[in-house]
């Protein structure tokens, strides 16, 4: 019995070693605390250009034309149009667990098919893929999986079939199926907190536009929603859960989506950084790389060879985002002060997506951080680039403000000078229409205007006289010397009158013909006595008429109407007095002044005062 048994777990044992013959020198072997484990390191591989052989005769030459060694790395082939076969063996040497999943972690694989081959020589198939309709893969989840039933004590060879338009990357792991679950909600959810950023600062950029008008703003909003797009694809997420039936589309989508984003990448930092004005020559670029994107979006769509497609938009994706960096950099450079949170932005990501990078080859240790580093770059950058649009916001609106204010200004003056302008043109007009054309003194219609206003005045203060001046034998000189004469004349006496009388406040117009009126206020009975005693004096002795170089005499004959301050007068009253004292004045012999105040009844002869 017990060389029975030893020979039973011989055979087992044998059987455990090597399912189908092939030697492996790197197997995955499971252990009772096994739950996670990468077996990207454990593959070889094959490279078949003509995608000709099958599953049996790789298996019959998998020992001549195998790799031999293990890579250092995840596998990483690039594009490619060869197929691609891996190998590695999984013994179950300890693990009471015999249900797993092997998961795929690059999730736009076209086609990944594996077979499973056990030591009795059966062979079992699954095959997944982003053209392939999603129903088929054994669990619901974004990323390629498979199912693998292994109990303890057994081994199989597990072959994989890559077939792929894009790159081939094969960053492999193999999950104890109860912490594949567990990973993946935690995943979920961490996934779900960075796409709801994504969204909720699209909504929020997007009403920001509504309200603004500003284009950076949906430009913006169109960048988030197309980048935040082709990660939810290349996440495998999009084909989960928005186009699981559509095999076509969900192949040609991240080509499509790659030439759409970039496009909006190009526009928004275009608009965001001014180029028109801080680089015109960087913006023809940026405008020639949008075009080229418009036509590889289509391109994308209807252009019947995938592969050239994706390559050729993945390679001027990289280009165009070295550009952008360049125009950042140009216009920090050049002190363009949003240039600073656009850089910090890219940075963000570009560090996000290097330490992605470098988990991959190890470099660094895997954790959360470099696990999620380029969702947390990405999201850094939406944070940071809508804060640098606030700023730039913000900034526009002070700029708009000074602008306005120096308008503002400049406008207040130009109303300023205007209204002086106007000002001085309406006191022109004002002076005359209020001067007597031919003398210069102010004319009958102002004078009415401000007598009314100074006997209004002197109701409540001061007293207020009349002058009325009368030049004697005028008509005589009209008639023997002519009109000439008498307007030279007139215009002469106007000067004597206006160098006698001073005061801004006196007012000297011509009445009427040869009669001229001086309103004096705040002028007593004796005040204006004397000031007219002397306007006559210096019009006979001083004003020194000539005409054709024969001196002509010129008197002139004077009535003063004074009203005591406090008494009601009305200027027509006043005129009377003044006039009655004129009359006075001539038939007393001329070349006097007479004074009477206004509302005296005349008595048939008035005392003028004697030169």
């Amino acid at each position: 019995m017990i060389h029975i048994a030893l020979l039973v777990l011989l055979a087992l044992c044998s059987a455990g070693a090597s399912a189908t013959g092939i030697p492996d020198s790197f197997p995955v072997v499971l252990s009772e605390d096994s739950g996670r484990l990468d077996i990207s390191r454990h593959l070889t591989y094959y490279e078949d250009p003509s995608s000709s052989l099958n599953i049996s005769q790789i298996v019959n030459r998998w020992p001549q034309i195998g790799s031999t060694t293990i890579p250092d790395d995840a596998y990483n082939f690039g594009f490619t149009d060869s197929t691609y076969w891996f190998h590695t063996r999984v013994t179950n040497r300890s693990s009471p667990n015999d249900r797993w999943v092997i998961e795929g972690l690059y999730p736009i694989i076209d086609e990944m098919e594996l077979f499973v081959v056990r030591a009795d020589g059966t062979v079992g198939r699954q095959i997944a893929g982003d053209s392939i309709p999603f129903w088929q893969r054994p669990r619901d989840h974004h990323n390629i999986n498979f199912l693998l039933k292994l109990p303890p004590g057994q081994s199989v060879d597990l072959f994989f079939r890559v077939r792929t338009s894009g790159a081939v990357q094969m960053r492999t792991l193999l999950w104890h199926s109860d912490n594949f679950s567990a990973a993946d909600h935690q995943e979920r959810f961490l996934l779900g907190l960075y796409y709801g950023l994504l969204v909720a600062m699209a909504i929020f950029n997007f009403l920001i536009f509504v309200s603004f008008r500003d284009t950076n703003y949906l430009w913006y909003v169109s960048y988030i929603l197309t980048y935040g797009l082709l990660q939810f694809t290349l996440n495998g997420l999009a084909f989960e859960h928005l186009w699981p039936d559509s095999p076509w589309w969900n192949n040609r989508a991240v080509a499509f989506l790659i030439a759409a984003g970039m496009f909006c990448v190009l526009g928004f930092s275009r608009s965001f950084l001014a180029l028109r004005e801080n680089a015109p020559r960087l913006e023809r670029v940026f405008l020639g790389l949008m075009a080229f994107f418009v036509v590889a979006g289509a391109g994308a769509l209807f252009w019947p060879d995938y592969g050239p497609v994706i390559r050729l938009n993945t390679f001027m994706a990289a280009v165009s985002v070295g550009f952008v960096i360049l125009a950042g950099g140009l216009c920090l450079y050049r002190r363009f002060r949003p240039a600073r949170y656009f850089m910090v932005a890219w940075t963000a990501l570009l560090s996000g997506m290097l330490l992605y990078t470098l988990k991959t080859f190890a470099i660094v240790p895997a954790n959360f951080v470099t696990e999620f580093g380029i969702q947390i770059g990405s999201a850094f950058e939406v944070i940071l680039l809508s804060i640098a649009l606030a700023d730039r916001l913000r900034h526009m609106s002070m700029e708009t403000q000074r602008i306005q204010m120096e308008m503002n200004e400049k406008l207040e003056s130009r109303v300023a000078e205007r209204t002086s302008e106007l000002e001085s043109v309406n006191q022109q007009l004002e002076a005359l229409s209020s001067t007597d054309g031919l003398t210069g003194v102010f004319n009958r219609r102002y004078f009415d205007t401000r007598l009314a206003e100074e006997a209004a005045r002197s109701r409540r203060q001061g007293a207020l006289s009349l002058i009325m001046i009368d030049v004697d034998h005028f008509k005589l000189l009209n008639d023997n010397l002519g009109h000439q004469a008498g307007d030279a004349c007139l215009r002469r006496l106007a000067d004597v009158l206006m160098t006698v009388v001073r005061r801004e406040t006196d007012i000297v117009a011509r009445y009427g013909g040869e009669e001229f009126a001086i309103i004096l206020p705040y002028t007593d009975a004796a005040g204006s006595r004397a000031l007219a005693e002397k306007l006559r004096t210096k019009v006979e002795g001083e004003l020194c008429f000539e005409w054709e170089e024969q001196p002509v005499p010129v008197t002139v004959s004077i009535g003063v109407a004074t009203a005591p301050g406090g008494i009601p007068v009305e200027p027509c009253q006043l005129i009377a007095a003044a006039d009655e004292a004129l009359y006075a004045s001539k038939q007393s012999g001329r070349n006097r002044v007479t004074v009477r105040p206004p509302g005296e009844r005349p008595l048939g002869r008035f005392e003028p005062a004697m030169p």
